[in-house]
């Protein structure tokens, strides 16, 4: 059955139009993407990746583009960055986008062949709710070196008006993906030892989608007040009804005992 994900995986990125989709709903409601609480979280992703990343052996788990991940993780000069996807051409995408700044490998990502605690920073993007989360947490735990950080966004199942539209949209999405669960969450959280997680994007929703009908430019008092609640309402159990979270987790080391929020 993992067999068979992995394949209807890679078929909806090679063959199809998942990715085409995809950018068409993200042009349609710009603001969402652009707007004061995403431009926020986004910068504090790049920061943390950039800090994690210099001169050290850095994993990207799933390719991504046209965003501000690679150019951080490039920014700050690794030792070594290894770009892994189940896509041929996704992978052939980042390879021209990116040259010789990296290496490039088709693997799977619920079986890396790499060495186990091999990588300082595993990092990637809207990935880990494609594939069967606990295999996936449990290979990234694995090639992850003892106190390395495993750094990633993806989005959450929480809301159930996100869950409608995301039934609205089934051509911009695979079969198998799945939004991430608070179980799933403190699941991981538990694997790793040590948590820090940054959620986004609740009121910023609605909000987004109204702004990109509305005005020209996503830097408008809609979305900054929107912005304002978001960043309160973060701090409460409201969080796992948000769009998106920023996940941190460290790996502990063999002396390290309990965990952080």
């Amino acid at each position: 059955m993992l067999d068979d994900r992995v394949r209807r995986e890679r078929e909806s990125y090679d063959e199809g139009e998942v990715f085409v989709e995809s950018a068409k709903l993200h042009a349609r409601f710009e603001h969402v993407f652009t707007g004061a609480n995403s431009r926020a979280a986004e910068h504090h992703f790049a920061d943390l990746v950039r800090q994690q990343s210099a001169r050290r052996r850095v994993l990207s788990y799933g390719c991504v583009r046209g965003d501000m991940l690679m150019p951080a993780v490039l920014a700050a000069q690794p030792r070594r960055l290894l770009v892994v996807d189940v896509s041929i051409k996704e992978i052939e995408a980042v390879k021209t986008e990116f040259g010789n700044a990296a290496e490039y490998s088709v693997m799977d990502g619920h079986s890396l062949a790499v060495p186990t605690e091999s990588f300082d920073l595993v990092v990637g993007r809207a990935i880990i709710h494609h594939l069967d989360y606990e295999t996936a947490i449990r290979e990234i735990h694995r090639v992850l070196a003892p106190g390395g950080l495993a750094a990633f966004v993806e989005p959450l199942r929480g809301n159930p008006l996100l869950a409608l539209a995301r039934v609205l949209t089934p051509r911009a999405r695979t079969k198998d993906e799945m939004p991430l669960s608070a179980a799933q969450l403190r699941f991981a959280d538990e694997v790793f030892g040590s948590s820090r997680h940054l959620f986004f994007n609740l009121f910023s929703v609605p909000a987004g989608m109204m702004s990109s009908i509305v005005f020209p430019n996503p830097d408008n008092a809609l979305m900054r007040a929107a912005d304002r609640v978001d960043r309160v309402l973060a701090r409460t159990p409201v969080k796992y009804w948000m769009r998106s979270v920023i996940l941190a987790w460290q790996k502990r080391a063999p002396e390290s005992r309990g965990r952080t929020r």
